[in-house]
């Protein structure tokens, strides 16, 4: 009875069908923010979209911070091709398609690894952030995990052409592929006798040799903590990457301890099952993932939940693995009992931070508005808040030549913001700022948070008007309305609670966008959309009375304007 079930449960595990539906409700608890409302982030705005754009399919070959990611890149360029008004989707699907494709073939894949579709579910469970959950730019995170599948493959299962294609993907879109060439060639020496190990391992070189050479040719562009790792940076391990593997996320100040009882029983397993050569790679491998993140940037600062949880990813996974193999192998019923319990623990640790949330940047209507302004800012998310984004740049003609060949793109019903955001100028600039005097109607009775607490304007040299003041706090509400001209440019400051923050362009009947940005530092609002008027009013309305509900104009204290 004990075989029969054994048999139906392994047949289960192993369908194509279970373990795909498995892994995507595991990555849809991890990431379901990102499948439901995606968004473009990070380097996949800020460079490989603009880099495609001006170098065309070369732009593959072009490193981003230091090395090259092919996969992350092969994505934007079939996601733009196909349509960069519905990028965001096409881009995130395409990801969870690479991603569940890697946690198939852990699953799946004949491996000297105990464990199966538990092994997959690990990486899925880690106890961090999900920031490289579900994202286009982070592939080259899960791709580069099957290189580690690579040394375990089962030496009966032949798949060279598979394996070809792993190293090849994997060793150009992550440098993770330098610090696991000694195991391929450790292997293919213990293996020698099928010769295609060594033509495999040979292989590997080449594509390590491409990783590292640019590498070695940009070397001002891969960050590097390497000259501040010492004895005392690295005691941090414990607390930072075993502790916070098991109780990081409920109690930092018992990370210590607990690092110190799960390393001890690293140790003890270790010690314990000597002769297991998977042991020893896995810890090989853990231990280099370590000091990769500790080479890339210092360890005291990172947390696997609010500040570069990336960086936990191989060596909470590994751990995982680790623990699985002693909850399998090991001969003692209570070392096998501790590793399970250890990784149950992990499991529960990882409740506090399954998923993440983030806000709207409405990409559509950025890409409308694009094609209303010789230049344009689009804005792609950092971490998920507005007031944090990245943009990157765009001409009136790069978008129209985009949306022309976009199948999916329509102009009708689509709104187009009546400013473009300047985030980045200098304070001192006050070119074709309006004065005081353009105030039409003004009932806004204070000024911004921070000049309100500091008793100083943050803005020298300019008025500004907001609707802070410290008699009712964020209570004040109402409108303030400005006679502007086309061009005319308006510091504007909020914070980031800026959802009933309006703004009008009065007699538009609706043509333009009425959101303002949240921006808790001061920005430039350019009025140049080109279906604006000549000289037209716009309205700005402050319709909340909660905590970080206000916002703040800032314009010259003369007439003078140009």
């Amino acid at each position: 009875m004990q075989i029969s079930r054994d048999i139906v449960v392994s047949k289960y595990i192993k369908n194509p069908i279970v373990v795909l539906w498995v892994g995507f409700i595991l990555l849809l608890t991890r990431a379901w923010p990102r499948l439901f409302y995606p968004e473009v982030w990070d380097e996949d705005g800020s460079r490989n979209i603009p880099d495609f754009l001006l170098h065309g399919v070369s732009y593959i070959f072009e490193p981003v911070n230091g090395y090259l990611i092919l996969v992350p890149k092969l994505i934007t360029l079939l996601s733009v091709s196909i349509s960069i008004s519905q990028y965001p989707l096409i881009s995130t699907l395409i990801a969870w398609g690479v991603i569940l494709a890697v946690f198939y073939l852990i699953a799946t894949t004949q491996i000297k690894l105990s464990g199966g579709i538990l092994l997959a579910i690990a990486g899925l469970l880690i106890p961090s952030d999900p920031e490289v959950f579900g994202l286009p730019i982070y592939t080259f995170w899960w791709v580069s995990l099957l290189l580690f599948i690579i040394i375990f493959w089962d030496k009966q299962s032949v798949a060279w052409v598979g394996r070809a294609l792993i190293i090849f993907f994997a060793s150009l879109s992550s440098p993770v592929c330098v610090v696991v060439l000694p195991l391929i060639w450790i292997r293919a020496f213990l293996l020698r006798k099928h010769q295609m190990e060594i033509g495999l391992a040979a292989f590997a070189s080449f594509c390590v040799s491409v990783q590292t050479w640019m590498m070695w040719h940009y070397p001002d562009l891969v960050a590097s903590n390497v000259g501040n790792i010492n004895f005392e940076v690295l005691v941090q391990v414990i607390p930072k990457f075993f502790g916070a593997y098991l109780i990081g996320n409920f109690h930092t100040s018992w990370q210590l301890q607990w690092g110190i009882v799960l390393s001890a029983f690293f140790v003890i397993s270790l010690c314990r099952n000597r002769r297991l050569w998977v042991l020893w790679a896995l810890f090989y491998l853990w231990g280099v993932a370590v000091l990769m993140s500790m080479s890339r940037v210092n360890v005291e600062i990172i947390h696997p939940a609010l500040a570069g949880p990336r960086y936990f990813f191989y060596p909470f996974i590994l751990q995982s693995w680790f623990l699985l193999q002693i909850g399998f192998v090991d001969s003692s019923r209570w070392v096998r009992g501790s590793a399970w319990l250890f990784l149950l623990l992990s499991v529960m640790n990882a409740l506090p931070v399954l998923y993440r949330k983030h806000e709207s940047l409405n990409w559509q209507a950025h890409l409308n508005s694009c094609l209303q302004f010789d230049h344009y800012n689009l804005p792609v998310h950092f971490d998920g808040s507005v007031d944090l984004a990245w943009s990157f740049l765009l001409t009136r003609q790069n978008c129209a030549e985009l949306l022309a060949l976009d199948p999916f793109y329509s102009l009708g019903g689509i709104q187009s913001f009546p400013y473009q955001i300047i985030r980045k100028s200098s304070m001192g600039i006050i070119r074709r700022v309006p004065g005081i005097d353009r105030v039409v109607k003004n009932e806004w009775t204070g000024q911004d948070y921070y000049s309100t607490v500091t008793g100083s304007s943050t803005l020298p040299g300019l008025k500004v008007i907001g609707s802070f003041h410290s008699a009712n706090a964020d209570a004040s509400e109402g409108e303030l309305i400005l006679h502007l001209y086309r061009n005319d440019q308006i510091w504007f400051r909020s914070q980031i609670n800026a959802h009933k923050q309006k703004i009008i362009i009065v007699g538009s009947n609706g043509q333009y966008l009425d959101a303002l940005p949240a921006s808790s530092e001061w920005v430039l609002l350019r009025f140049s959309n080109s279906s604006l008027p000549d000289e037209f009013d716009v309205k700005f309305i402050d319709g909340g009375d909660g905590w970080g509900e206000w916002s703040a104009i800032a314009l010259r204290k003369n007439k003078n304007v140009n």
